[in-house]
């Protein structure tokens, strides 16, 4: 993949988890970003340094598009991005101490290469992209799962369901069920371990950038749920789904 190392990178998810793991019994700085719901700690920023650092030595002329500022300023997709989520799920790693993940997404001229998802507290690693397959866990991911969306469980973002957001009630209940975790990267692991069949949720770039490329791989289809092509750089009220669930979901979540 035009001189990235997946094994360095794999590495450095280890230690990022690790660093997570150990500082679950310490006290923790935080502080509102946009709200009381939108929460930021000392970790998100030193995770999110630490991967800084390592892509700076390694890959000096690439650019960092990260939730926390310490990257780049990044306005188009000229060369090599990173997108980085140091700890996606800031709210269950205060309040829970699990289902967070840190993710990484690696887009070239605009084209999503790779996609890193690391389950923290479950050790549960997928990786891949369109050059090499996706894998979980070492091994090739099982054949995708296309089940109807009334076979299947939907994973749905919590606001967008208790405001009832574009008829996500009516795709809850044209399915076997809700599971919400609030973790994109949990969710996106799901969805590809073929436990959930779909994923509503409102998303930024670095929530939505390694689950997209992971999905694309792996044969789910991505969109906006109006059904529109996903870009890189903005925020998004996305849908992720197997195919056979993706038809009914978005003819449902644009019904009038």
């Amino acid at each position: 993949m035009n001189g990235l190392d997946v094994e360095r990178v794999l590495g450095w998810l280890e230690e990022a988890a690790q660093m997570l793991r150990d500082s679950l019994q310490e006290e923790r700085e935080i502080s509102q970003k946009t709200g009381a719901l939108d929460l930021v700690t000392d970790m998100d920023r030193r995770i999110e340094q630490f991967l800084v650092r390592n892509i700076r030595e390694f890959y000096p002329g690439d650019r960092i598009l990260g939730e926390e500022g310490t990257g780049d300023r990044v306005e188009d997709l000229a060369g090599r991005v990173w997108i980085l989520d140091p700890i996606d799920g800031t709210m269950n790693f205060i309040k829970q101490k699990e289902n967070f993940a840190v993710m990484i997404a690696v887009v070239e001229d605009g084209i999503g290469k790779c996609g890193f998802i690391y389950d923290v507290m479950r050790s549960r690693l997928v990786w891949g992209g369109p050059e090499t397959g996706v894998y979980y866990n070492g091994q090739p991911l099982p054949p995708l799962q296309d089940h109807e969306l009334k076979d299947s469980l939907v994973a749905i973002n919590w606001q967008m369901f208790a405001d009832n957001v574009s008829n996500v009630k009516a795709l809850a209940w044209g399915s076997c069920g809700v599971r919400i975790q609030s973790c994109a990267g949990t969710e996106f692991i799901q969805l590809l371990l073929g436990k959930q069949s779909v994923y509503v949720s409102k998303l930024a770039p670095w929530d939505y950038a390694a689950g997209r490329i992971l999905c694309e791989t792996a044969g789910i289809r991505c969109s906006t749920i109006k059904g529109e092509p996903l870009g890189w750089l903005e925020s998004i009220q996305g849908a992720f789904a197997t195919p056979r669930a993706y038809e009914s979901a978005i003819r449902m979540l644009n019904e009038q």
